[in-house]
């Protein structure tokens, strides 16, 4: 049988006033912002049948679970972290952000 020894490592605190997510990341963000991500953004869903779901044909419409003016979802590993409204960018669509989560 085989063991491990495990250390302690003593941090130090974080600052009473770091509320703001930027002070709790500190000064050494440029440690992680060349780090990509993967964002996806929600319209909405639905919830059918397996009948339905195999008789699926082109050009038929499925509602969706929400209105036509209701923000999108911005997610990140398929937590909710901000919302928007789609707007055109040139030939593709983007999101633009008016509401970000807090954690």
């Amino acid at each position: 049988m085989t063991f491990s020894s495990v250390n302690r490592l003593d941090l130090p605190p974080l600052a009473q006033g770091a509320r703001d997510k930027s002070a709790a990341i500190g000064e050494r963000l440029d440690l992680v912002s060349h780090v990509k991500v993967k964002l996806t953004v929600t319209l909405g869903g639905a919830e059918i049948n397996l009948g339905q779901l195999f008789s699926l044909c082109a050009d038929e419409v499925i509602a969706l679970d929400r209105g036509v003016d209701a923000p999108v979802d911005v997610r990140l590993n398929d937590k909710v972290i901000a919302r928007g409204t789609l707007v055109a960018v040139g030939d593709q669509f983007g999101v633009r952000v008016s509401e970000v989560l807090p954690e």
